[in-house]
């Protein structure tokens, strides 16, 4: 196909016999990866889109979560912001896809696995101190002291952990919602289209 022609979803779902409204889904989800212009009903997309969208359907046949394809395709492609034509209102009503929807996921495993390495180190460290104080220099009160902030350390990593699942869990629930706005978009056309063909027949 030519490099400069755009395709609109439905002539997307065509060439890959994909339903529209899954392409819908595809495309609000990994938006910032799928180069397009246009906003709405009016946007299109270009030709190497097709690949994306491929790639898209491969690795979710296969059985991999949207947080899988989301990283390959991060890998392979760049951040795209969908072209709009250029006017007064431009800069305030669009924002880089990646922008809108930021993925905290690494965020919080870095934070993770910071919080592990600085307990560790601290651990360490004392226990090295220590072995080089005289015997019976330690009292109980340096001991109770470093119990507890051993715990406080552990008790962090908890928390850590405990936003990491919540933060997939919210975002599995995101998806479910995406999946169910496409869903009811998709109803109120087929309605609106109902509705407008009785009406054609009563005024006939």
């Amino acid at each position: 196909m030519p490099d400069k022609k755009l395709l609109s979803i439905a002539e997307i779902s065509r060439l890959l016999e994909v339903p529209e409204s899954t392409l819908h889904y595809w495309k609000n989800r990994f938006a910032q990866y799928l180069p397009s212009t246009g906003r709405n009903r009016q946007k299109r997309f270009k030709s190497e889109a097709v690949e994306i969208f491929k790639i898209i359907a491969s690795m979710l046949k296969q059985g991999h979560t949207a947080d899988d394809v989301m990283a390959e395709l991060s890998r392979k492609y760049p951040v795209n912001a969908a072209i709009e034509p250029q006017g007064p209102d431009h800069a305030q009503c669009v924002a880089p896809a990646h922008m809108q929807q930021p993925n905290l996921e690494p965020a919080i495993q870095l934070a993770a696995a910071m919080g592990t390495e600085i307990a560790k180190s601290i651990n360490e460290g004392l226990k090295g101190m220590l072995s080089c104080m005289p015997a019976g220099s330690v009292t109980d009160d340096v001991k109770e002291c470093m119990a507890k902030a051993t715990a406080d350390l552990n008790s962090q990593n908890e928390s850590i952990e405990g936003l990491k699942d919540e933060n997939t869990q919210l975002r599995e629930k995101l998806s479910i919602m995406e999946a169910e706005l496409v869903r009811l978009r998709k109803d109120r056309r087929e309605m609106e289209k109902f509705l407008l063909d009785k009406l054609k027949a009563v005024t006939k």
